[in-house]
């Protein structure tokens, strides 16, 4: 029953299937073979001769080429003359709308960065006069030495000595309510 059924599909199939298109297929397969023989014995290719014979097809000696090619070397260079060409430097653009300071200002405001020469002579000066002041006398290991403490001078509590101590009398301790605006003194 299931090869009838089979056989009924396949006959349907042939109907919808368009028999050129088999055709075709078949043909692709058969000739395969010998597409691929064809591509095999297609003739080298002569774009790049490994003798460059178009240059000497007037037959002319190399004696007379070299002269030729002297004679035509030495016109080259009289007609020829060599011209040191300035690099392009872009122009500056004018400006053609903007802001002027005054009514009668020739040129408009530009957002040029000005350099601050004063600020600068400030800066050296201020460095010089600080170096000045230190001197080459005064090292930083000295300095270091005056503020450092021993662990023995904190051992022996010689700053501590003045100090009093704690008041004997009660210490009083608060808690906060359920109200966070009351506290409870605890007893």
């Amino acid at each position: 029953m299931s090869d009838s059924s089979e056989d009924e599909d396949l006959s349907r199939f042939k109907d919808v299937v368009d028999n050129s298109f088999v055709k075709s297929l078949s043909q692709t397969r058969v000739t395969g073979s010998k597409t691929i023989q064809a591509i095999e014995e297609k003739p080298v290719s002569q774009r790049y001769l490994e003798i460059s014979s178009h240059y000497n097809d007037v037959k002319v000696p190399e004696e007379m080429q070299k002269r030729i090619g002297a004679k035509l070397s030495t016109i080259i260079q009289k007609n020829t003359r060599f011209v040191d060409v300035d690099p392009v430097k872009p122009k500056k653009r004018k400006i053609k709308g903007g802001i002027k300071l005054f009514k009668d200002s020739n040129g408009f405001l530009s957002c040029d960065d000005v350099k601050d020469i004063s600020t600068e002579k400030h800066n050296c000066e201020a460095k010089q006069l600080k170096f000045s002041k230190v001197g080459p006398d005064s090292d930083d290991i000295d300095k270091l030495h005056a503020v450092t403490v021993s662990g023995e001078y904190v051992l022996s509590k010689e700053e501590i000595k003045c100090w009093k101590s704690r008041r004997k009398e009660k210490l009083y301790k608060y808690k906060v309510s359920k109200n966070s605006d009351v506290l409870v003194a605890l007893e």
